[in-house]
């Protein structure tokens, strides 16, 4: 079995929420509780991240997606519903390929479909060459709360300053791996569009990390599309009711 870090709970339909570049499965931990009301509630730490560890100094998207589909697999999960925060979501993207897993749903929380444009692989050599000359923690404390909408910083302090704690103990090896996966990974909107099972999409109006324009571009290839005003790119913290019930109502919406 994968040596996966995680946490569950509550019973019903597996959901699967996957956390993002620099997050761990501590992020979902009050978010989920109304989730877990309906749904049995899977939440890992990504391999290299939190408590999982790494699979080594390089890999792909898809060689961490496989590792993640073989540990859904090992706890009987394969036709969980996937939802991805951001990185998540491109793994979600990767998983959603695999014969291995049977999917009941697909999402993608903050994410998309498309590959990095050049000027997004740009900012990944920028990023990497930040890290390397200035360390992890300066990273994490200057780049995080640029995440979250200006005027919710305030609102959400409590849940940033948690998002830096535990960003901030992560290994550079793997946040520099993650960076040059995320650079390198393919265009999957054709994955996502031929999609056999349902979608959901949720998205903010004010992501600097995923431009809204590039979000309403998926609108046509999802079943459900929710877009949210005064939202950066960390909706399960700036809009937490409205995400929870975007979830909720996919969730049910999903033939038994």
């Amino acid at each position: 079995m994968p040596d996966i870090s995680y946490w569950k709970e509550g019973s019903g339909k597996a959901l699967v929420l996957l956390p993002g570049f620099c997050e761990t499965k501590e992020m979902w931990k009050n978010f989920a509780e109304p989730l877990s009301e309906i749904c049995e509630v899977w939440c890992p730490d990504l391999p290299g991240f939190g408590y999982s560890p790494a699979v080594s100094d390089q890999f792909t998207i898809k060689e961490i997606g496989l590792v993640l589909a073989d540990w859904m697999l090992a706890n009987n999960i394969g036709d969980a519903v996937l939802i991805g925060h951001s990185l998540g979501g491109y793994l979600a993207l990767e998983m959603a390929c695999l014969n291995k897993l049977d999917l009941s749903g697909l999402g993608l929380f903050h994410s998309t479909a498309y590959p990095d444009s050049d000027e997004k692989k740009l900012n990944r050599v920028k990023t990497i060459e930040f890290i390397n000359k200035h360390g992890v923690s300066t990273f994490i404390q200057s780049s995080l709360p640029l995440l979250f909408r200006k005027e919710n910083r305030e609102s959400c302090g409590e849940a940033i300053a948690s998002l830096i704690h535990y960003a901030s103990q992560l290994p550079m090896t793997s946040i520099l791996a993650y960076l040059q996966a995320m650079r390198n990974r393919k265009d999957h909107m054709k994955t996502l569009s031929e999609f056999q099972k349902p979608t959901l999409m949720i998205c903010g109006n004010e992501d600097t990390a995923v431009p809204i324009i590039d979000s309403l571009s998926h609108k046509q290839a999802v079943d459900q599309f929710y877009q949210l005003t005064n939202c950066g790119h960390m909706g399960m913290y700036e809009q937490t009711q409205k995400t929870q019930k975007a979830i909720l109502t996919f969730m049910e919406s999903l033939p038994n």
